[in-house]
């Protein structure tokens, strides 16, 4: 009798080690974290890190400080490469979006995505095309015409040279018989700026991007479906009869190469949580109307293979690319 109670505290105490040792072995950040936005202060990028930011606060589960870092330049390429640079640290985050991986094709960036880590992805975004709610284009038919009378007289803005904002426009471009001029900016803020200026005639807009309705009048979307409210008067460019035209963006996150895989577990859990509560669900995703969407780290690279192919095929049908 004693023999086996002796046995069994001896097992209890080697469980319990176990465990405070795999305890003190999980990797959670030891200084502040740094949230790397590849876009100006004022876009979608950096209205999404910042109410990411929130959300991880709500949970609790993040017990250093969360900095995002604005570093806007080169269509996402400034950003990437910085991230880059902090190979193997678990202490950097960065917002990672189709436009960037786009901009990675077009210009054949020095980073390309298997020179990062994909964390997460949390929600599908799309396109408008906006113009101010005072201009004299009320309607895509409208815009369209201006531009067949004067080929590339009409302007139309969008965050960086290579991203999704300029696909959306070359397949402006190429399926509405009329030739447009693309202005690229550095964000959205730029954009915005620059639309409500009366510097261009139209934009380039995201769905994540939280322009206000108010001074921007949508003209269409490149949703495939009607979106829901407050987006559901605006027409789709398939109800227009341009049925080709239609363009979903990831908004995912990644982090520098050779992360510790402790450290990719650690946020992957991290972006799931916060991907749950009321602070992005209502807030951000119902409030724009982005598609929630929750992949990690594993299904996301996965994913990310395949949209780089996707969007290989795109461009090259439009012309930006051999």
């Amino acid at each position: 009798m004693t023999k086996r109670i002796l046995v069994g505290k001896t097992a209890l105490s080697g469980a319990l080690c176990l465990a405070l040792v795999s305890g003190a072995n999980a990797w959670e950040p030891q200084r502040n974290v740094e949230f790397v936005v590849p876009y100006s202060a004022g876009g979608g990028s950096d209205i999404n890190a910042r109410m990411l930011v929130e959300a991880m606060r709500e949970t609790g589960q993040v017990n250093r400080n969360i900095l995002v870092n604005n570093r806007p330049g080169g269509s996402g390429a400034v950003g990437n490469s910085y991230t880059h640079s902090k190979r193997g640290d678990g202490h950097t985050l960065m917002t990672f979006n189709g436009g960037q991986m786009m901009s990675m094709v077009v210009n054949d960036a020095a980073v390309q995505l298997d020179d990062l880590t994909p964390l997460a992805t949390l929600s599908l975004d799309t396109l408008f095309v906006g113009v101010p709610a005072d201009s004299e284009f009320s309607d895509l038919d409208s815009l369209i015409e201006s531009a067949q009378q004067d080929p590339g007289g009409v302007t139309i803005g969008g965050a960086g040279r290579g991203g999704e904002d300029h696909l959306a426009f070359a397949m402006l471009n190429d399926n509405l018989g009329a030739e447009f001029q693309y202005v690229p900016f550095d964000g959205t803020g730029d954009v915005t700026a620059a639309l409500l200026g009366g510097h261009i005639d139209a934009a380039i807009f995201k769905l994540g991007s939280r322009v206000d309705q108010s001074m921007i009048n949508f003209l269409v979307t490149y949703a495939e479906e009607r979106l829901e409210a407050p987006f559901d008067e605006i027409p789709t460019f398939g109800e227009l009869g341009y049925g080709d035209l239609s363009l979903m963006i990831f908004r995912g996150y990644a982090g520098p190469p050779d992360m510790p895989s402790e450290a990719v577990e650690y946020w992957e859990n991290v972006f799931r949580t916060a991907s749950e509560t009321d602070k992005w669900t209502q807030e951000y995703v119902e409030n724009n109307g982005l598609i929630p969407t929750f992949m990690g780290a594993e299904e996301s690279a996965e994913y990310y293979r395949n949209e780089l192919e996707r969007y290989r095929t795109l461009f090259q049908e439009a012309g930006m690319i051999d």
